[in-house]
């Protein structure tokens, strides 16, 4: 059955839906391909979860290493630096918290501290510090027996990777959602405009993206594997919220359109 706003449409000539229709063809490839490749970082970031997941591990069982440790071992090293300076912005729009070093090729020239306490505020031009590393993270800055742990640490890196590839997995899906249809309807897009059922898809693949961030909390606590069980625990919540959403907004009556899950 026609919509009812079809009796109202004034007629497309064909020479206009041929146009239109090279266009919905042209976005819907350029889409899809975008979507598609979206995908696939999000596929390899996803596969490289669980290495990250056995080096935050390692870190975490690291001791101290002995007198001939290597670089890039996987114990906890200290290793000699020199502070340049230090940067201290605890602002509401604007934090940074930065070390700036000198020393040996492993030790890098800036390090993020996260806070400003407990050394970062005592550190000056000039300060020896002891940095500690482990393989290529500098993990700790320690001087006069106060130790700071630094935010260069493989410590929360699985979750983080994580909720972000599945956000990039809402998007990517929907990108090749969305172009694969405008591909394979392109003429009907052209005569009669882009269906409401791609905007409520649209509002679905954003709110699974939105569902990464509590997935990224339940991760600090539980670990990715849970993390993932409940983002796809939430995907049937998304799909009615946003589906009662759109019935309320077109009539109680109305039925809801299509989505892409």
């Amino acid at each position: 059955m026609a919509d009812g706003r079809d009796r109202f449409r004034l007629p497309v000539s064909p020479r206009t839906v041929r146009r239109r229709a090279v266009w919905h063809r042209a976005w819907g490839v350029c889409s899809a391909l975008a979507g598609l490749v979206v995908l696939l970082l999000a596929g390899a970031g996803l596969a490289a979860v669980p290495e990250l997941m056995d080096d935050e591990q390692a870190f975490n069982a690291a001791v101290p290493c002995g007198p001939r440790a290597v670089a890039g071992a996987d114990c906890l090293r200290p290793v000699g630096a020199t502070v340049v300076g230090t940067v201290i912005r605890d602002e509401v729009k604007h934090e940074e918290f930065t070390l700036r070093l000198t020393g040996p090729r492993e030790v890098p020239r800036e390090l993020g501290m996260g806070h400003a306490d407990p050394l970062l505020t005592r550190l000056h031009q000039g300060d020896r510090v002891t940095v500690t590393m482990w393989r290529d993270y500098a993990t700790a800055v320690s001087r006069d027996g106060v130790t700071q742990q630094s935010a260069d640490t493989p410590v929360g890196e699985p979750q983080f990777v994580m909720a972000l590839m599945l956000a990039l997995l809402s998007g990517g899906a929907y990108a090749l959602y969305a172009g694969a249809a405008a591909v394979m309807r392109a003429r009907h897009y052209a005569e009669r405009g882009l269906p409401a059922s791609l905007a409520t898809t649209g509002k679905q693949a954003f709110g699974a993206a939105l569902c990464a961030l509590p997935a990224l909390v339940i991760g600090d606590f539980a670990g990715p594997l849970v993390a993932v069980t409940a983002w796809l625990a939430m995907l049937p919540l998304v799909r009615l919220v946003v589906r009662r959403l759109e019935r309320r907004r077109r009539g109680r009556h109305a039925a809801p359109p299509a989505g892409l899950w």
